[in-house]
């Protein structure tokens, strides 16, 4: 065969897209260099090759199929994409096109096969179908839940632990929004952390409740992240790993109780302390009385005083003592600070040290559970007192600002170490000798359930600074 035409000729030699034209017999064929080097064989080489000898036998039925259907016009073309055995031994890939050519001089048909070399693309193919396989894989059998959204939050994947932990099946949350499941109560919450992911494309950790298919409710923690388009940055999805974490909240609230317990059996030592002095007066009044049979108004006011006193004391401490349901009501931070400085302020005036308190904070006001905020103020400021010297002074300030209320609590005592303060807050370490740390973490759920912080700076020899922040 030869081609007509010298332009057509230096087109088809060097173009870099392996090229053959031929007959229906294939024997009387001319292919260009590329061709050569796409198959690795010489020209002289390829005189003693077939095109069966260098197809995948799984690929070659089908294009010899196609092949015979352009052959008696069934179609103008084809295209496949074609497994090739190269010279070294290696399969490579190419997107063959077949047309049919109509030579109307001779009066022949020939055939144009050109390849498009897309080994590379199919090798990357197949490493990614592995990947994925091996993430699916790890997907279907994790213990946590893994979910795969839109950016709009709706469902695209469940993995199987979903059943178990949920109850739901793996399909049947999909097109959903989760939003319907979620406990109408933490609805809000969760929503302002969507947008916060959305907006700032920072990973989240959420606590909320989830409803399982018998109609209750699981308390779930939930790692979620964006996924972006690497080109546009634009999120294109999310994904979430999620636990059960009900568990951990029963022993959670356990611990806290007995934490509870540890500070009521302070707190009697301190209300003996606090109750003795009154007491001392009004029976001393009343003595006097018996023995004067007069009722002097100057005296009976402070009995009423010192009654009022005890009264407010015991009161304090049943508050603290008494179990109670969980809630989630409006308080007044500056009213539940001088309930705490009540209780502890005599016991600190007997052993020399001294309280004070600065409330720059118009109307602070709070969502969360009293006897819980008393519970971590109570530790927090007793902290402080046992960390003084004799006649040191506890500082506690309370301001508000951008719709968030701080309360600095600081002692001018003997400062925690700094290879101390990175372990504080968990269980069985103490910033006292013989504290079991429980206290200090206890408090650090405490403020972290009602969505604030705790933070502690502390200089050796100087004194420690606690800052609580609270949404207000």
């Amino acid at each position: 065969m030869r081609l007509k035409s010298s332009i057509l000729e230096k087109v088809f030699f060097q173009s870099r897209i392996p090229q053959m034209i031929f007959e229906y017999n294939f024997k009387d064929n001319v292919a260009n260099e590329a061709f050569f080097e796409f198959i690795g064989y010489s020209k002289e080489e390829w005189d003693e090759v077939t095109l069966r000898e260098i197809s995948h036998p799984e690929d070659y039925q089908l294009d010899m199929q196609l092949y015979h259907e352009v052959f008696i016009g069934k179609r103008p073309s084809y295209q496949m994409e074609k497994r090739y055995f190269h010279k070294s031994g290696e399969i490579i890939w190419g997107s063959l096109n077949v047309t049919s050519i109509e030579d109307p001089d001779a009066q022949k048909k020939y055939f144009l096969a050109q390849i498009y070399d897309i080994t590379e693309q199919k090798n990357l193919e197949r490493v990614l179908t592995d990947n994925e396989q091996k993430y699916r894989l790890l997907a279907d059998n994790s213990s946590d839940i893994i979910n795969l959204y839109l950016p709009d939050g709706r469902f695209l994947y469940s993995s199987p632990s979903i059943t178990q932990i949920l109850g739901y099946d793996t399909d049947e949350l999909t097109g959903d929004v989760p939003y319907q499941y979620i406990h109408p109560e933490d609805i809000s919450y969760v929503q302002k952390k969507h947008m916060s992911l959305l907006e700032n494309h920072h990973p989240i950790l959420i606590t909320y409740r989830f409803k399982h298919k018998n109609d209750t409710y699981i308390w779930v923690e939930s790692s979620i992240r964006s996924i972006a388009d690497e080109k546009t940055g634009e999120i294109t999805g999310l994904i979430s790993i999620s636990r059960d974490i009900t568990s951990r909240l029963e022993k959670d609230k356990l611990l806290q109780k007995s934490e509870k317990l540890a500070v009521v059996g302070q707190l009697a030592a301190a209300v003996a302390h606090e109750i003795r002095n009154p007491l001392t007066s009004i029976k001393g009044f009343i003595q006097l009385f018996s023995q004067t049979k007069e009722c002097n108004e100057e005296y009976m006011k402070i009995v009423r005083d010192e009654l009022n006193r005890v009264e407010e004391i015991i009161s304090e401490f049943l508050t603290m003592a008494r179990p109670q349901q969980e809630k989630n009501e409006t308080l007044n931070i500056d009213e539940l600070i001088n309930q705490v400085i009540t209780l502890l302020n005599t016991q600190a005036i007997l052993v020399n040290k001294e309280i004070k308190y600065e409330n720059v904070a118009a109307n602070p006001l709070v969502r969360g559970d009293k006897n819980q905020l008393k519970q971590v103020f109570y530790q927090i400021i007793q902290n402080g007192l046992d960390a003084l010297e004799e006649k040191g002074t506890v500082y506690i300030n309370l301001s508000a600002n951008d719709g968030i209320i701080k309360v600095k609590v600081k002692d001018n005592g003997r400062g925690i170490p700094n290879e101390r303060l990175k372990n504080i807050g968990e269980p069985y370490y103490s910033i006292k000798e013989k504290g079991t740390g429980f206290g200090l973490m206890t408090s650090f759920q405490i403020i972290e359930n009602h969505q604030g912080r705790i933070e502690i700076d502390s200089i050796v020899g100087q004194g420690t600074v606690v800052s609580v922040t609270l949404p207000m």
